[in-house]
């Protein structure tokens, strides 16, 4: 066998593998981040909701607490909405301003989120 060969072989088994790993990747970024955001986004919200129109819900003082880590999660959750509307094409993070101000939300809700 010849080496040249054998690493052509090895070559396109690394390819195949890339392509399948990347299509997986795809349909992961574009279809279930999209789900996981938008559920996510849904059952903050209603959370937020129901604390805060409830009058028994607003005098628990774990309540505060529920509805700041509801606020951060719902934060970054926006700003992973963000990164992919970017994904699917739409150029919104090519602005300066918006991609400073959403990677420090980012952090700050990353870190307020896990706090």
């Amino acid at each position: 066998m010849n080496a040249s060969n054998f690493s052509y072989s090895n070559k396109d088994l690394n390819s195949s593998y890339q392509t399948g790993s990347w299509t997986v990747y795809k349909f992961m970024y574009e279809y279930v981040l999209s789900i996981i955001v938008f559920v996510g986004l849904a059952g903050n919200l209603t959370s937020i909701y129901l604390i805060l129109y409830d009058k028994q819900m607003r005098k628990v003082s774990s309540s505060v607490f529920l509805t700041s880590v509801l606020a951060a999660d719902t934060g970054m959750l926006i700003s992973l909405l963000l990164v992919w509307i970017e994904s699917l094409g739409y150029p919104v993070n090519h602005h300066p301003a918006v991609c400073r101000i959403n990677v420090y939300l980012t952090y700050v809700f990353g870190f307020l989120s896990i706090w």
